[in-house]
């Protein structure tokens, strides 16, 4: 096995030495074609595999038996056909460095083993211009190899590259690529419109017609100071929401941008309001860009295949850059010619400026909604918990009531029973979307409405149902945990006035807990929305109250069958179960004493 160095290394004679296989003692010439293997994800050649060698001298070679054996056959030809293959020649081609796009330099290798003599010609990737000639002999080497390195620097592939994670495109999701050109284009779009609406701010300031610098300044670090304040705030109410809904976060940041342009816009129209409409609109922008950079890092780990969570987020800074410098050019020329329309330095511009702003406005928000769908979020939120579990309870929840619903100790049921256990991994990896898939379906720009009819509460405060007719009985029942099969680390109640299930974790509650418990309620709700919680067996009417404790106890045993097998086929499927936001943090867990 031989490593070849990279062609552009064959300046000298040690590194076409390199190529040679050579011995101490002997000399010897590469015989036959040398097929080579490469691996378009690296950027070098990994394997030489020689089908044939000869020697000079006898020597020990490991591959001599395999190269050099002459069968009975072709002894007479052997000299001729050995002769003719020294004289073959060889094709080598290798990726070349720093480039992401399969190009290619070639080597052309040609030997005379009369003369001892070896020549070839390189051709470094698509250029055809570039020749290269050596001649080697046994005392001495010459080398003459001309590279146009200016221009494989400044090709385009070289130049994009410096934008684009290291490796790419095997570094990163095969979503990387669309999600970055649709972002490029948003960045554009969004200074643009930021261009125009600082100008329209600038006049309302009174700038153009030579008001007082102090004061200007004053009310511009006024209104920075209020904005930088109004970020905080939405920063501290928001946490974790950045975490596990970034698509909905970041299109919000997005409208929320160009409200705040919008209002800058307009400011002209009132400019003794300056002031209140400037803050107002900073306050907004600052929520916007701190709500874009947060759920930015969460979008750039779902792209990350290396650990290279890093170099991802410092390219997708240098896009951000770039896109902004061609933004804020395309801007100041719109916002220059705007100006010159009219004479009038502050209103009538706004006409003008109004028609050129609201489309770079509109496609700014456009490419961030189709941006956002090549996101896909492996991570378990309550939306996205609903729609895996909600398919999962249309095939497995209605057959499992119907086998519990059977007289206990009937042969077909336990049949059935077994049968289906049998059967419970397959159906799951059947009906367990990914979440590629999952992430199609994600509704993110309007607001979120559950598939499952019944409603559900996760961990509110206790007091508000205690002294409510019977919501202390349903409330005590639930943390005594009354209508459960075993002890959990969760508690569920049904709150019956509201037609709902409610449920609280423990302090001691983990994942697996927090998947079973979320599961157990989402099966709740199924079996009471199918309508079968009256399902006792005796066929007598029960009351409300037993309906829904029936329904929590066939829920619960669903739970602990399905829970270990349908957690196993979501981490086969790309799931990542240990990153749950089911809950609002443990802020609101019980402690029971």
């Amino acid at each position: 096995m031989y490593l070849l160095p990279s062609l552009r290394s064959l300046n000298s004679p040690s590194s076409w030495h390199a190529i040679r296989p050579s011995a101490a003692s002997s000399t010897r010439s590469l015989h036959g074609l040398i097929r080579t293997t490469y691996n378009n994800r690296h950027n070098r050649l990994l394997l030489l595999s020689p089908s044939t060698f000869t020697q000079s001298t006898p020597t020990r070679n490991p591959l001599r038996s395999l190269t050099t054996k002459k069968s009975p056959s072709t002894s007479g030809g052997d000299d001729h056909s050995t002769a003719s293959a020294l004289n073959q020649a060889l094709s080598i081609r290798q990726r070349k460095t720093g480039t992401w796009l399969p190009k290619w330099q070639t080597l052309t290798l040609s030997t005379d083993h009369d003369s001892k003599t070896c020549s070839f010609q390189s051709t470094p990737g698509s250029s055809s211009k570039a020749r290269a000639t050596t001649t080697t002999t046994k005392t001495e080497t010459e080398t003459d190899i001309d590279m146009d390195a200016a221009k494989h620097l400044l090709s385009p592939q070289t130049a994009l590259a410096v934008f684009l994670p290291k490796g790419f495109p095997d570094s990163v999701t095969p979503n990387y690529w669309p999600f970055a050109k649709w972002q490029f284009v948003h960045n554009v779009a969004g200074s643009v419109t930021a261009v125009i609406s600082t100008q329209s701010l600038l006049f309302a300031m009174g700038l153009g017609a030579g008001s007082i610098p102090m004061a200007a300044a004053l009310n511009w670090i006024i209104k920075d100071g209020l904005g930088q304040l109004g970020g905080v705030i939405y920063a501290s109410f928001v946490s974790d929401k950045f975490d596990s809904e970034p698509k909905r976060f970041r299109f919000q940041a997005t409208v929320a941008m160009q409200g705040a342009n919008v209002l800058e816009l307009l400011t002209p129209l009132w400019p003794g309001s300056f002031l209140v409409i400037a803050s107002i609109s900073n306050i907004g922008k600052n929520m916007a860009w701190l709500a874009s950079s947060a759920t930015r890092a969460q979008m750039n780990k779902t792209f990350a295949l290396r650990d290279n969570l890093g170099d991802i987020t410092g390219k997708s800074g240098s896009q951000t850059t770039a896109a902004g410098l061609v933004g804020t050019g395309l801007g100041v020329v719109i916002a220059a010619l705007m100006s010159h329309i009219s004479e009038d330095p502050t209103v009538l511009p706004l006409v003008p400026m109004c028609l050129t702003f609201l489309p770079f406005a509109i496609f700014n928000i456009y490419s961030n909604y189709k941006s956002s769908h090549y996101v896909t979020t492996p991570s378990l939120n309550i939306p996205r918990a609903e729609t895996v579990f909600y398919g999962v309870m249309k095939d497995l929840v209605s057959d499992k009531e119907q086998e519990q619903s059977q007289p206990s100790g009937s042969g077909p049921r336990e049949k059935q029973e077994k049968l289906s256990l049998a059967e419970l991994v397959h159906k799951l990896e059947t009906i367990v979307p990914t979440p590629k898939e999952v992430a199609h379906k994600e509704v993110f720009v309007t607001s979120y409405r559950s598939p499952f009819e019944v409603g559900m509460e996760v961990e509110p405060a206790i007091h508000r149902f205690a002294g409510r007719g019977k919501g202390t009985e349903a409330l005590d029942r639930a943390f005594r945990q009354v209508d459960l099969v075993k002890k959990e680390h969760y508690y569920m109640m049904a709150d019956v006035s509201s037609s709902r299930v409610v449920i609280w974790f423990d302090k001691k509650a983990n994942g697996k807990d927090l998947i079973q418990g979320f599961y157990h309620a989402c099966a709740t709700r199924a079996i009471m929305q199918q309508g079968k919680g009256n399902s006792s067996g005796s066929g007598c009417e029960v009351s409300k109250e037993d309906e829904w404790s029936n329904a929590i106890r066939l829920a619960h045993e669903e739970a602990i069958e399905t829970v270990p097998r349908l957690t196993e086929v979501m981490r086969q499927k790309g799931w990542d179960t240990d990153s749950l936001f089911l809950t609002d943090g443990d802020r609101n867990r019980i402690q029971i004493d």
